[in-house]
């Protein structure tokens, strides 16, 4: 999708995150992914200083923030309130309700910026209405399908062809050892399992994993694209209220067919192309193979997904630039 440049706009993240590389791209807006690796007293005070140095140095009017980091968003409105500048929160789940809304100060700081900042960006019509409740002015604008590119001959190809790609950070919302009990119940179908496991998963319990469960462990994107490509289908989960996970996106934009988390957001969403599961191993396990059986029309019907997703996208970017140009007026 091309679009024309927002003059004067920055997007700010703290973090390398898929959303903010396809929704920059989307707004004509410069992008500038700050990251440290420093200890965390130390990156906040990096980060901090090579904002404000971008933001004054190339006099960037209107500043778009990802949230989390709920420090970023803070010290966002901060210069609205002290500099007038327009301030847009991208608000993922997390930053409506950082640590899963169980921290006090957090939740606190969260509503702060909900209310100050001129204007809120959710996923969903859910987390718009928690916006509004707080005082705060939403736009819901769920995520564009994202730039990726196929690598076919980048990496060995599996030596089982018939697989199921499990998208994986093994973060707590993620409902993992549901999937690998899923997999026993599937001894025909392999599934591969994204991210870093190694902290999570005790090697007796790796030992004791079946023939058909393969632990990718921490993958490039070059090779995360060649396996997810080669998918029979994806399986990305959450235990969340209203999230929206990334790895559906990725999907459209490979036409893969994915199993999802069975929420009312998701069928909202993700409605053509998508099989949807509750999180325990017998409905996963029912879930792949009936995504598998009925991967020909999921493939279809996600390219159609894909086409009228891109549609809506387009006409979200329209109606947002006119809010920001109000904002500014």
């Amino acid at each position: 999708m091309s679009t024309s440049k927002q003059a004067n706009a920055g997007w700010f993240t703290w973090e390398i995150q898929p959303r903010n590389r396809s929704m920059s791209q989307a707004l004509g807006v410069d992008l500038y992914e700050l990251t440290s690796r420093k200890p965390r007293a130390i990156k906040y005070v990096i980060l901090f200083a090579k904002t404000l140095s971008i933001i004054f140095s190339k006099n960037i009017r209107v500043i778009y923030t990802q949230n989390p980091s709920i420090v970023l968003s803070f010290v966002a409105v901060c210069l609205k309130l002290f500099f007038g500048r327009t301030v847009i929160v991208d608000a993922h789940n997390a930053g409506i309700y950082p640590l899963e809304g169980k921290h006090k100060l957090l939740n606190g700081i969260a509503r702060f910026i909900s209310r100050n900042a001129n204007l809120v960006i959710v996923s969903n019509q859910y987390l718009a209405e928690q916006v509004t409740a707080w005082g705060g002015r939403p736009f819901v604008f769920p995520d564009p399908i994202p730039p990726i590119a196929n690598h076919p001959h980048s990496a060995p190809l599996p030596v089982d062809q018939k697989f199921a790609l499990f998208i994986c950070t093994w973060a707590a919302d993620e409902p993992y050892f549901e999937v690998i009990n899923a997999a026993k119940q599937t001894p025909d179908i392999s599934v591969y399992v994204t991210g870093n496991y190694k902290n999570k998963l005790s090697q007796d319990y790796i030992n004791s994993l079946p023939d058909n469960v393969r632990l990718l462990g921490f993958v490039s994107e070059e090779e995360y694209v060649h396996y997810f490509s080669n998918a029979q289908v994806a399986i990305d989960l959450t235990t969340r209220d209203h999230c929206l996970v990334c790895g559906a996106y990725e999907a459209a934009a490979l036409g893969v067919p994915a199993i999802l988390s069975d929420s009312k957001v998701n069928r909202d969403i993700f409605n053509k192309g998508f099989v949807y599961t509750l999180n325990n191993a017998q409905d996963i396990a029912s879930s792949i193979q009936a995504a598998i059986s009925l991967r020909h029309s999921l493939v279809i019907d996600i390219e159609q997904f894909k086409l009228e997703h891109t549609q809506l996208i387009s006409s979200l970017v329209l109606r947002l630039k006119h809010q920001v140009n109000e904002l500014q007026n």
